[in-house]
């Protein structure tokens, strides 16, 4: 297999998700210094990509449409790309693969539509962290996944010395993932009483009068977060945190990529997954019930991997790691 000269990641949607893929592209850059490396994006996800050393160019994709579809995949073809790597593999970025003309079309071996690539990429029968999968599956390719930087990284927001700041994310699209307010609030006045510090509530859109919410229950100290309007500006934000609590969302990986200790509360959604294998990074669960990480949207027995995980519980873990290196105030 030639070397190639250029390389068009794609991972058109989900914050969250372009964030993890910034390991692969780092990974790619290191294997084949001498190739461009362009990130295929939509509008949102673009934001998480400014600044990224290891791209040539951020592509945002616009199309609205059948002619402005159209109009894409003659683009793509256009710009003549060696290598295509759809990380997404919907029925769009597959379209966008396969009519690229590039000599390696790869995607991810398990869909339906996998005949759009030449090259597939299998997962492992071993689940690892999305940020060190995307590397693996790039083995193919003949990128190592051994001993690879496997932890995100954003570049718009530079982490400066943190405050006596922590910060509670408690939104999420999903009520399996979604640990109730009560419990966020209940957290908030405990973390206040022991470490004196001011709490932050992040939100994003439709999320406002929730994180109000639980900013009143919690009293003095504790503030919901400005309207931010971009990602640079939240990311400024909590980047002040000296920790982070929060749901399995997408604001955790920002989180992540930008060097801030966090603690996690999964439900229904897989730690192995999506928390990275990093001692500044902590989940709280409850492991002993049979039916934890069942990956489903609904629950017969009223989420009770949630409702019934205890405030205190996640005070422990928080103040363990703020104690430990990791996590020690700088």
């Amino acid at each position: 297999m030639a070397e190639p000269r250029s390389i068009l990641v794609i991972q058109l949607r989900r914050i969250g998700d372009v964030i993890l893929t910034t390991p692969a592209a780092a990974a790619l850059k290191k294997r084949f210094p001498n190739a461009a490396i362009d990130f295929l994006v939509e509008p949102p996800g673009a934001e998480a990509l400014q600044g990224n050393p290891h791209l040539r160019e951020i592509v945002v994709y616009d199309a609205s449409g059948v002619v402005s579809t159209l109009a894409w995949l003659k683009k793509i073809r256009a710009r003549r790309y060696d290598w295509v790597i759809d990380f997404l593999g919907n029925p769009r970025s597959a379209m966008l693969t396969a009519s690229s003309g590039a000599a390696v079309k790869a995607g991810p071996a398990h869909v339906a539509h996998r005949w759009a690539y030449n090259t597939p990429l299998t997962q492992s029968l071993t689940t690892h962290y999305a940020g060190l999968e995307k590397i693996r599956v790039l083995e193919t390719l003949g990128v190592p996944g051994a001993g690879a930087d496997f932890v995100p990284r954003i570049y718009i927001a530079k982490r400066a010395a943190p405050r006596n700041v922590i910060g509670l994310v408690p939104a999420s699209r999903k009520d399996t993932r979604r640990w109730p307010a009560s419990h966020y609030a209940l957290l908030g006045r405990l973390l206040r009483e022991r470490l004196d510090c001011e709490l932050r509530v992040f939100w994003g859109p439709g999320e406002r009068a929730l994180a109000e919410g639980i900013a009143r229950s919690i009293g003095e100290g504790a503030s919901a977060t400005p309207e931010t309007k971009t990602l640079a500006e939240a990311a400024r934000l909590m980047a002040d945190c000296r920790l982070i609590v929060t749901n399995c969302n997408g604001p955790k990986h920002l989180a992540v990529a930008l060097g801030v200790p966090t603690v996690t509360v999964h439900g229904a959604s897989d730690p192995a997954s999506w928390n990275p294998p990093h001692p500044r990074h902590v989940v709280v669960r409850r492991g002993e019930l049979p039916c934890i990480g069942c990956a489903s949207n609904s629950c017969p027995t009223k989420i009770e991997c949630l409702n019934e995980l205890p405030a205190e519980r996640v005070l422990e873990a928080a103040l363990k790691l703020l104690e430990s290196p990791a996590g020690a105030l700088t």
